[in-house]
């Protein structure tokens, strides 16, 4: 490390500003590809994941090496990358994309992503609460995390994860974002927690 603040330097994955990259969600008929995402625990025995394009499709599709979905789906480029980090917390799971013209995309993966931390903090974030959960939040307007917090679970433990408080936000330690981006990836970007906004 460089420095003591870049063990606690986050960024949020997403698709790249080019809305080119198109989205994709679950097949209509592949249940387990849906429950696969509410999922908190590592998944014994997954069976090969299912997706395809959601609307709005671009006209002429590109297609990247990272896909949101709401849950992450990435090319084998990167889940290389992942697992040779041995990541504590995440599970590589097969997937197949079927695009808007019935192609099927191998070698990709959906990153099962079963390391909750609850990390937000709340003097210094804005956001608002869930009317039945105050420990859940509804919107994040802007987002820091609690060093307090983190700095009492090892880096090794937190490299990658879901926020408890929002689990549709997923945050990449620095460490594991440069090993990303070293091998070029298409489609996808990372925003520093501190710069990112809804």
């Amino acid at each position: 490390m460089n420095s003591t603040n870049d063990e606690f330097e986050y960024y949020i994955i997403d698709r790249a500003g080019d809305k080119a990259y198109p989205l994709i969600g679950p097949q209509d008929d592949s249940r387990h590809t849906m429950m696969y995402t509410l999922s908190k625990t590592r998944i014994e025995n997954p069976e090969l994941t299912h997706f395809k394009f959601c609307d709005p499709i671009p006209k002429k599709p590109v297609i990247g090496d990272y896909f949101p979905s709401p849950e992450s789906i990435v090319s084998s480029k990167i889940a290389d990358v992942l697992n040779s980090m041995h990541i504590t917390g995440i599970q590589l799971i097969p997937a197949e994309i079927e695009t808007n013209t019935g192609d099927i995309l191998k070698d990709y993966f959906y990153i099962h992503i079963y390391n909750h931390l609850k990390a937000v903090d709340r003097e210094k974030s804005e956001y608002t609460e869930d009317d039945y959960d105050p420990d859940l939040l509804l919107w994040i307007e802007s987002l820091e995390l609690d060093k307090n917090v983190l700095k009492n679970v090892p880096l090794v433990e937190r490299l990658v994860f879901k926020l408890y408080e929002d689990s549709s936000i997923h945050l990449y330690h620095k460490t594991v974002v440069n090993a990303i981006m070293a091998v070029n990836p298409e489609g996808v970007s990372f925003t520093k927690v501190e710069d990112w906004y809804f």
